[in-house]
C-alpha cells in the first residue's frame, strides 16, 4: 500500500496466458499530454453536489443566469382559476401560497430557491407538512440533503433526508419533486449547471490566470539563465537576491542589473497573445446558451443595443422562461390542487399571470400595432387581424379592408368620465390603481380565450369611472384598444 501510494503511476500488464502483473509506468505532465491523458486539476470544480454549489457561488455568468431565471419566475403571480379560467380570489389553497411557511420564507424566497436549485443540481423539492390530510406549511428542502429511496418493483417508495447526521424519511406524496429530465438517471435530474461545467472551469481558470498575472506585477513569467556552469550555492545566492529585489508589488518596476552572464528569459506568453478575451467571450456564451439567457441580459452588453435589449427579454420569456413556468404549474396542480375536493370538482387549476410580464405585454403591443398598419395599408382583413392577435371573427358582413385613416383610437371614443369621489390618499391610489391592472388581466384573459366581456366585480372602483370603462371596452376590438383604455384609465387616476 505504501509503495502506491509513492508510485501512484502504476498499471497492469496482462500477459497472453491471462495472468497479470503490476507495472510501472512514465507519467507527468508532459507525458499525459503527449499521450491525450487529462487529469482534473485540483482547483477544477467537479459535478458533485458540493462542487456544483461552489460554481454557482464562484462563477459569476452561471450566478448571473441562474440569478436571472429565479427573479422571473418569482416575479410572475401565481393565480388560481377556475374551469371557465375565472379568477377564484379566497380559497384555504392562497393562504397556503401566501404564506407557505411563516419560519422560514414567503412564495417568492421558495420559487426562487426551487428555481436557483432546479438550474444547480437539476432538481428541488418541497415537503408538504400536513394538518390532518390538509397542507398546512410549504418547506424546502436542500437538494445536497436529499436522496430518492428506491424499490426496483415500485420505484421512489420514500425520500430520505439527512442534516448534521439525522436522517428523517418522507412519503412520496409529502414530497413535491421538480426534476429536469435526465436521459442516465429516471428518478434524478440533469442538472443544467453541470453540462456548462466545462465552460465554468475555463473563465474560472482563465480569470484566476489574469489574477496571477497582475500578481506578478502584470508581466510574463520568466527564467534567469546563462551559459556559465553555475554552482548550487550561487543558484540560491543568486535566486535570494532577485527575489529580495523584485519580490512583492512594492518592488516591482524596478531596473536590474545582472552578473554572471545571466539574462532573463521569457517562458510564458501576454494576455494579449493569448486571445483570452475571444476565449471567455466563447466560454460566457455557452453559459448563457445552457441556461436559455441572451447574453446582453447577463452582462455581455456589447451584444445588445437599446433597439435588441426589448427583443432580447421577449425572446427570454417566450422561449426559456415560459415553458418553465408550464413545467412548474403542472407539476403544482398535480401535487396540490387534488388535496382539496372543491377545487377538483369546480375544475380550478394553479396558473400563472403571463399577461403582467411587461417584457411580453409590449411584444403583444408591437404586434397589435404591425397588424394594425396592415390594415390600414390595405394588406389584411379585419378578421386576419383579430385571427393574429387572438380575437373571434367578425360576421363576414363586417370582415374587409375598410378602415378610416384619420379615425385613430381616441377619435373613436369619448373620454372616460372621472367621478369627483376618486381617492387622495397614495394607499387608496394604490389600491384602486391595482384593482384596475386586476380589471385590465381578466379582461385580457377574456378576449384572448374568444369570450365575451362579463361585468367585473370591484367596491374599490368608483361607479361613474367603472360604466366609463365599460362602455368603451364593450366597443374595444383589439388588445392594443384594451391597453389604452386602461392606460388611460390609470394616467387619469393617478393625475
Amino acid at each position: 500500500m505504501e509503495n502506491e501510494i509513492m508510485n501512484p503511476a502504476q498499471g497492469v500488464w496482462i500477459g497472453a496466458d491471462g495472468r497479470s502483473r503490476q507495472v510501472r509506468i512514465k507519467g507527468g505532465p508532459l507525458y499525459d499530454a503527449f499521450h491525450g491523458i487529462h487529469r482534473q486539476r485540483d482547483y477544477d470544480l467537479s459535478a458533485s453536489r458540493s462542487d456544483l454549489a461552489r460554481a454557482y457561488a464562484s462563477a459569476v455568468w452561471a450566478y448571473r443566469c441562474i440569478k436571472l431565471r429565479s427573479d422571473a419566475v418569482a416575479g410572475v403571480p401565481l393565480v388560481l382559476l377556475d374551469r371557465d379560467d375565472n379568477p377564484i380570489e379566497e380559497h384555504p389553497l392562497l393562504d397556503l401560497l401566501r404564506d407557505v411557511n411563516p419560519t422560514t420564507m414567503n412564495l417568492g424566497d421558495l420559487l426562487r430557491a426551487t428555481e436557483a436549485a432546479y438550474n444547480i443540481w437539476g432538481s428541488a423539492y418541497w415537503l408538504i407538512v400536513r394538518q390532518g390530510r390538509r397542507p398546512r406549511w410549504l418547506v424546502w428542502l436542500n437538494p445536497q440533503t436529499v436522496e430518492p429511496v428506491t424499490d426496483s418493483q415500485q420505484g421512489v417508495i420514500a425520500y430520505r433526508q439527512t442534516v448534521d447526521g439525522q436522517t428523517r424519511e418522507y412519503a412520496p406524496e409529502d414530497v413535491i419533486v421538480f426534476r429536469n429530465f435526465d436521459p442516465l438517471d429516471d428518478l434524478g435530474g440533469l442538472s443544467p449547471l453541470s453540462v456548462a461545467l466545462q465552460e465554468v472551469n475555463a473563465d474560472l481558470n482563465a480569470a484566476r490566470f489574469v489574477s496571477a498575472f497582475f500578481a506578478n506585477d502584470a508581466r510574463p513569467a520568466g527564467l534567469l539563465t546563462t551559459d556559465q556552469s553555475l554552482q548550487q550555492s550561487e543558484m540560491e545566492r543568486a535566486q535570494t537576491w532577485w527575489t529580495k529585489l523584485f519580490g512583492g508589488t512594492r518592488n516591482k518596476w524596478k531596473t536590474g542589473i545582472l552578473g554572471s552572464g545571466l539574462r532573463w528569459q521569457t517562458i510564458t506568453f501576454a494576455p494579449t497573445d493569448l486571445a483570452l478575451n475571444d476565449l471567455r467571450a466563447e466560454d460566457r456564451r455557452a453559459i448563457c446558451a445552457v441556461f436559455g439567457v441572451p447574453p446582453g441580459m447577463a452582462g455581455a452588453w456589447e451584444s445588445s443595443n437599446y433597439a435588441t435589449a426589448r427583443e432580447q427579454k421577449a425572446s427570454f420569456y417566450e422561449d426559456t422562461m415560459l415553458p418553465q413556468l408550464e413545467y412548474l404549474a403542472e407539476v403544482l396542480n398535480w401535487s396540490l390542487v387534488p388535496a382539496y375536493p372543491d377545487l377538483t370538482a369546480r375544475g380550478a387549476h394553479l396558473a400563472w399571470d403571463t399577461d403582467s410580464i411587461t417584457a411580453l405585454r409590449e411584444s403583444a403591443t408591437d404586434k397589435a400595432r404591425r397588424m394594425v398598419s396592415l390594415f390600414e395599408a390595405g394588406l389584411v382583413t379585419r378578421n386576419e387581424v383579430r385571427t393574429q392577435l387572438g380575437l373571434i371573427a367578425l360576421p363576414e358582413e363586417e370582415n374587409g379592408f375598410m378602415f378610416d385613416l384619420n379615425q385613430t383610437v381616441s377619435a373613436r371614443y369619448d373620454p372616460l368620465t372621472i367621478s369627483g369621489d376618486i381617492p387622495e390618499s397614495a394607499e387608496e391610489v394604490k389600491a384602486l390603481c391595482d384593482e384596475l391592472k386586476r380589471w385590465e388581466r381578466f379582461a385580457i384573459r377574456r378576449i384572448k380565450a374568444g369570450r365575451d366581456l362579463r361585468r367585473f366585480e370591484s367596491s374599490l372602483i368608483p361607479a361613474e369611472l367603472r360604466e366609463s370603462i365599460e362602455a368603451r371596452l364593450g366597443d374595444a376590438q383589439t388588445l392594443d384598444e384594451v391597453f389604452a383604455l386602461f392606460g388611460e384609465a390609470l394616467e387619469a387616476v393617478n393625475r
